[in-house]
């Protein structure tokens, strides 16, 4: 059986439940990554490039560093320019594939990439989905997706208290070879990209020494090395819940989410490293480090779960329990001096200035700017969400746009976030050490 592998968020070898699944007959396995002019193309709301200058460097980092696993171990990557519906049931046939096997997602835009793409296909070649994303696993909880309860603490408690986490799986030790006689096409340049997208090329953006987030690049060999490090080496984890709403330095947070994001980590691997941790240190004193970082997974799993049942409507300016946001006064100056950092509010624009420059903010610092954006400055959301989109080394669009609603008050919390910045400001940089590092 000849099976070919459309790679997405999944850009690893450990922990995927796709390559565990390989039946030992598998004749020939052709992985394919796509790389789709919608994701890469202007985003509808501000006319930028979805995948922007700090996110595209990466993901080209972790396409190479998967590509050399691959190769290690009997196989390869082909690399097409292309919508998925269109490029790959071509492969398919050419091939002579008996079915197309991906990693299933959770937002809109790519759950309706899959229908189309199982569309295309028609039932002689069917599309089979695995998750690989989600630290629960769907089969493991007590409700169906479109049951999910509209509250973090109910899926906490109700939800997620009885599921368990399953142990990460290992990696292969061998791939099915390639089909015989196929050549993949290399992994393409930033330039190249741009050239056959028919879009100007993104500037490289050099590394800033000022940045939190450590020079490891991208990929599963940087992700486990950081991981490692975090968790073992230096044992970060156990005071992580005292350092986690810092601004400066890369050991405050784990600087995991990058990873994350694009699947050369997993939320799974990450929760054992937790476990692992705590074993550890099962005689010594225990902080409140791993519950924090527990809990942290699990507002991700449940924003990617919150997605999957809104579809479109997560990603539309009105709310998930039917509330109308605050009125906005469109002001599309207003929103310019926000991205670029010169609003006048020092601790608003050194975060702004900080994005720019690196592709990376504190979560801290990710709240307070968008709620400066939405309360402050009256401005849609929705255009703070796409600039992000746009900016983030670790975009994700559950997570983004979940957080964005969050602070809106267009999520399952109809309170007002509205965040008092001064009070921020004086608690979280009381010095102003980190105003002075990115306003110098």
């Amino acid at each position: 059986m000849n099976i070919l592998y459309w790679l997405r968020n999944d850009l690893r070898l450990h922990d995927n439940e796709l390559l565990a699944a390989l039946p030992a007959d598998a004749g020939a396995l052709l992985p394919v990554y796509c790389f789709d002019p919608a994701a890469l193309g202007p985003d509808p709301l501000l006319g930028l490039p979805r995948t922007g200058p700090h996110r595209l460097p990466f993901l080209l980092e972790t396409l190479a560093d998967l590509q050399r696993q691959y190769a290690a171990l009997g196989s390869g990557i082909h690399f097409v320019v292309g919508a998925p519906a269109t490029a790959l049931p071509r492969l398919a046939q050419a091939l002579g594939a008996a079915a197309v096997w991906t990693s299933a997602e959770h937002a809109h835009e790519e759950t309706t990439a899959e229908t189309a793409l199982a569309a295309a296909l028609g039932p002689a070649v069917p599309l089979r989905r695995f998750e690989t994303l989600a630290l629960l696993h769907p089969q493991d909880l007590r409700v169906a997706v479109r049951d999910l309860p509209l509250s973090f603490s109910k899926f906490r408690y109700d939800v997620a208290a009885a599921a368990p986490v399953r142990p990460p799986l290992p990696a292969p030790r061998r791939l099915p070879p390639l089909p015989a006689g196929f050549a993949p096409a290399p992994l393409p340049t930033a330039a190249a990209l741009a050239a056959a997208l028919g879009q100007p090329a993104l500037a490289a953006v050099p590394r800033d020494a000022r940045s939190a987030r450590p020079a490891l690049g991208g990929g599963e060999t940087a992700a486990l090395a950081r991981l490692h490090d975090f968790a073992v080496a230096r044992r970060l984890i156990a005071r992580y819940d005292d350092t986690r709403n810092e601004l400066l330095g890369e050991a405050y947070s784990t600087k995991f989410s990058a990873w994350l994001a694009n699947g050369s980590l997993s939320a799974r691997q990450v929760w054992a490293a937790i476990g692992a941790h705590e074993a550890s240190a099962a005689t010594g004193p225990r902080g409140k480090g791993p519950q924090q970082l527990r809990l942290e997974l699990l507002w991700r799993d449940y924003f990617r779960l919150l997605a999957r049942r809104a579809g479109a409507d997560f990603f539309r300016w009105a709310g998930l329990r039917g509330q109308a946001p605050k009125p906005t006064r469109p002001d599309r100056a207003a929103f310019d001096k926000w991205t670029q950092g010169r609003t006048g509010n020092q601790f608003v624009d050194a975060n702004m200035r900080e994005l720019a420059a690196t592709g990376f903010m504190s979560n801290r610092g990710r709240q307070n700017v968008a709620s400066y954006l939405v309360h402050d400055l009256g401005q849609d959301w929705r255009w703070g969400a796409a600039w992000f989109e746009h900016q983030l080394v670790d975009h994700d669009p559950a997570l983004n746009w979940g957080n964005w609603k969050y602070i809106a008050g267009t999520g399952t919390d109809v309170r007002d976030s509205a965040f008092d910045l001064a009070q921020q400001a004086k608690r979280y940089d009381p010095q102003g050490r980190y105003v002075r590092t990115w306003l110098r």
